[in-house]
């Protein structure tokens, strides 16, 4: 399920492990996951600060708690580069980068 990317609907999100996906509206644009002692809230809240900073265009997001946030992670990459020849907008080499998980760190 997607919920509005801000920073009520990322309130309601459980301080665990996982990946989230990031949308601009039906596009994927973003997937990311959780660094060792990181959780899924505020990986997203540095997310939703790089938006409001003009750094990046979302406008909805959704997330997976797992144990296992840096192998999920690569499997929804690969399934997405297969489906789409590409990797999401932000997760390309000339866009923001994954820092050991976190989210959009150049």
């Amino acid at each position: 399920m997607r919920s509005l990317f801000n920073a009520d609907e990322i309130q309601k999100v459980p301080e665990q492990a996982g990946i989230f996906c990031l949308f601009q509206e039906q596009d994927l644009v973003y997937i990311g996951r959780t660094a060792p002692r990181t959780n899924l809230r505020s990986e997203l809240l540095y997310a939703l600060k790089m938006a409001m900073a003009d750094d990046m265009l979302a406008s909805h997001f959704s997330f997976e708690l797992t144990a296992s946030p840096k192998t999920r992670a690569a499997e929804e990459l690969r399934s997405y580069y297969e489906a789409w020849g590409r990797l999401p907008l932000y997760n390309q080499p000339h866009g923001f980068s994954l820092h050991e998980g976190t989210a959009l760190r150049r």
